[in-house]
């Protein structure tokens, strides 16, 4: 699985190094949530300067058409936003097309926040009665706080309706939004320095005030089975997985996702797998787990360390990638063979000190075997051209063939890729 996305300055990532997931990725795991970090980011950017902007109405909601997107792809979704800065709270749910493995696959998410102690960002993917909730704490963003800091910048006619143009600009985000003369709303532009590059809703068939407070429950998922129990034990399993990465970090599993041969195949065989991953490493695991997998978290680089997000305690999590293979509960309990399996390593999980696996620790004894520059699997072995002719047709077979044999060997004429050693990595590491 590629590097998680960071939205704080690592000591031993530097944001001008940071992976960009591919678009693929960020409509799997990105949600509102992920772009209202990058808008604290703008927001701390702004140093003394005044509040000379406006402030839209504080309680509404519309439907919603959106576009997001990264490295010169986009693609479009279709929701609901429920808005309330009088309560501090939001819920935005969305349905997006993902013609990646199929012409049928959709991504379902609904994203409630709200500014409260404890696991205040609900977060629920999948549809009907297989859903799953990943719940985070984090500082509470109002994702319109900065209109207060824009400037006017003309007006447009949305639909019909006159707006005037607030505008923000600072050095890691791009804003601006269109708002009618009652304050609500009609356009929100969002560009930012980071791998969610782009972001843009219309918002139509709007009410003005508060909404019922039904609105804002948790969904079922959140409200009552979160997080997941974890699979019938199966003991132990020996699992291979991959990790794209920058040559700057550290070479361990503590905190991070990571994919099995057919899973990442949803990162690099996206568009603009290129342009995120040219100038990466790719590394090539064996770890031992306790096959009881937990759900999917999502691990990320957040206040100084990585830590795992939204899985089942110290479980290792499986998700199909994306969610979208149609087993149980997202993938988690099945074994994913269309679309492949993405793992989350809790650090607490690990099984120090003689422990064995299974007893109270899910994993352990994780060996790098092999690290490769990505440039020879996408290139030199051929991998971005079987991509092609595989897309929509899920699934990846040929192509995860292609990854997992440049990771086997150093012999070219068994496919592999050459190992880019020890001391290589520790050169980047100062070179970055």
């Amino acid at each position: 699985l590629a590097q998680a996305p960071l939205f704080e300055t690592s000591p031993a990532l530097p944001r001008s190094s940071t992976m960009f997931l591919t678009v693929a990725a960020v409509l799997a795991q990105t949600t509102p949530s992920d772009w209202s970090r990058a808008q604290r980011l703008a927001l701390a950017d702004l140093g003394d300067r005044q509040t000379t902007g406006i402030q839209v109405a504080p309680q509404w909601h519309a439907k919603v058409h959106g576009l997001q997107g990264s490295g010169g792809y986009v693609s479009g979704y279709a929701g609901d936003l429920y808005y309330d800065s009088v309560n501090q709270r939001s819920k935005q749910s969305q349905v997006t097309p993902i013609k990646l493995f199929s012409d049928h696959d959709e991504l379902q998410t609904e994203t409630l926040t709200v500014n409260t102690s404890g696991l205040n960002v609900n977060i629920t993917l999948g549809k009907g009665t297989d859903t799953v909730c990943k719940a985070i704490q984090e500082p509470y963003n109002d994702m319109f706080l900065w209109t207060k800091y824009a400037q006017p910048n003309g007006t447009l006619v949305v639909a019909g309706e006159a707006c005037e143009v607030w505008a923000l600009s600072v050095k890691t985000a791009n804003l601006s939004t269109c708002v009618r003369s009652d304050g609500v709303p009609l356009l929100f532009n969002q560009s930012l320095a980071g791998y969610l590059k782009q972001t843009s809703m219309q918002f139509y068939n709007h009410t003005v005030g508060p909404a019922p407070e039904s609105a804002f429950a948790p969904s079922d998922a959140c409200a009552h089975h979160y997080p997941t129990t974890p699979c019938a034990s199966e003991g132990k399993a020996t699992l291979d997985v991959y990790r794209i990465h920058s040559a700057a970090e550290p070479r361990e599993l503590h905190g991070r996702n990571v994919g099995d041969s057919l899973g990442d195949m949803a990162f690099v065989c996206a568009q603009g797998a290129e342009e995120s991953y040219g100038n990466s490493l790719v590394s090539y695991w064996q770890v031992d787990v306790d096959a009881a997998f937990g759900q999917y978290g999502y691990c990320l680089y957040i206040g100084g360390k990585n830590k795992c997000y939204g899985g089942t305690g110290k479980q290792v999590g499986r998700e199909s990638a994306m969610g979208l293979d149609g087993g149980e509960k997202l993938g988690q309990c099945s074994n994913n063979t269309r679309v492949g399996s993405w793992y989350s390593i809790p650090a607490e999980g690990e099984c120090t000190d003689g422990q064995e696996i299974g007893a109270n620790c899910s994993w352990g004894n994780a060996r790098r075997v092999r690290t490769v520059n990505a440039t020879c699997i996408l290139h030199d072995r051929g991998l971005l051209e079987m991509c092609e002719k595989e897309i929509g047709h899920a699934p990846f077979a040929k192509s995860a063939e292609i990854f997992a044999k440049a990771l086997s060997s150093n012999d070219p004429t068994q496919g592999g890729c050459p190992d880019v050693g020890e001391n290589h990595l520790d050169l980047m590491s100062v070179l970055i």
